[in-house]
């Protein structure tokens, strides 16, 4: 520690100002005596080594659960993606029957199709309609479309498990079949007109059933009491469950 002296040059026969140098030497070191005998308030006190335990020991608990979990979230996030992506799907196919876009020069309209009869059903595909009957006519070994195609064709199959193992598309509501059965929603320009096929319609005697939307379901073979739903209406509404 550095403390400050005067430098004594005096005149001889005048006094010497060792006095003074002691005397603040003295006030110094009691202000020092002072600030180490000062109490601490209970804010200063540091941690101590129980609650860093503690403390370890909450961390180490989520931790587990954390890890113990992350499969089962990463599948709930595959779902979910892949039920988004779905809807995107739809849409994207809604906006190329609304612009009216020409793949080829024969193309009449667009569409999306499922078809469940293999399962587990775990594509999809986009498609353009050449013969303009407002439906698919192919199968997922149906060619791409080309400027030459002369029949339905694919613009672009869907993997959804690309995103989990575990994906699958468990049924569709309001069909004819559900669970094994196909359906197309096909969009014809310019408005465009919607058009869902196999859609339930029909009726037994005095009681008819008609159905204006279809939900496709997506689901977890891993945990069955997860799915997610995307459902699409005549009037081309899409929404996400």
């Amino acid at each position: 520690m550095n403390y400050a002296y005067r430098h004594c040059e005096e005149p001889a026969g005048r006094r010497s100002c060792k006095g003074d140098v002691a005397i603040q030497n003295s006030h110094t070191y009691s202000i020092l005596l002072r600030l180490l005998q000062k109490p601490r308030n209970d804010t200063e006190n540091g941690i101590t080594l129980v609650e860093i335990i503690v403390v370890i020991f909450i961390i180490g608990i989520f931790s587990v659960i954390l890890v113990a979990d992350f499969p089962t979230i990463q599948k709930q996030f595959a779902l979910s993606r892949a039920t988004y992506k779905l809807g995107q799907d739809i849409r994207k196919t809604e906006d190329l029957g609304l612009s009216g876009v020409q793949i080829t020069d024969k193309v009449k309209g667009y569409g999306i199709y499922f078809n469940l009869q293999n399962s587990p059903a775990v594509k999809y595909l986009i498609y353009a309609d050449i013969d303009g009957n407002q439906e698919f006519d192919g199968n997922f070994l149906t060619g791409f479309c080309s400027d030459d195609s002369g029949e339905d064709c694919i613009i672009e199959i869907v993997d959804i498990s690309e995103e989990s193992k575990s994906l699958y598309i468990d049924r569709i509501e309001n069909i004819d079949n559900p669970v094994s059965g196909f359906t197309s929603v096909n969009f014809s320009p310019p408005n465009p007109t919607v058009k869902i096929s196999n859609i339930i319609n029909m009726c037994q005697g005095d009681l008819c059933q008609y159905a204006d939307r279809i939900g496709i379901v997506l689901k977890l073979n891993s945990d069955d009491s997860l799915e997610r739903t995307v459902f699409v209406n005549k009037s081309g509404m899409i929404e996400v469950r």
